[in-house]
């Protein structure tokens, strides 16, 4: 992932609680950088649903701007699931 860059994409397969089964409603992301404190994602806050419970986020430029970015999505029903990043700045 690029550091400090806007228009970028991260994504996670979510699996229903319930039945083992793909999870296709929305879902929240919280944000946590170089080992701080989870947050709530500030752009929307919300995951969008592609297919087959695989959901897409696009991270803030300012969520980009650390050099380890780990991406949780989650929400009630599903399996809680993470995505984490190594960032490297443009050459």
């Amino acid at each position: 992932m690029k550091k400090n860059v806007a228009g970028q994409f991260v994504g996670a397969q979510m699996v229903a609680t319930d039945s083992g089964t793909a999870f296709t409603s929305p879902v929240m992301v919280y944000v946590t950088g170089d080992n701080g404190s989870q947050a709530a994602a500030s752009a929307a806050a919300s995951a969008t649903h592609k297919g087959n419970g695989w959901h897409s986020y696009a991270p803030t430029q300012a969520e980009t701007n650390y050099t380890h970015a780990a991406f949780t999505f989650a929400t009630t029903g599903a399996v809680p699931s993470r995505t984490t990043a190594r960032t490297a700045a443009l050459r």
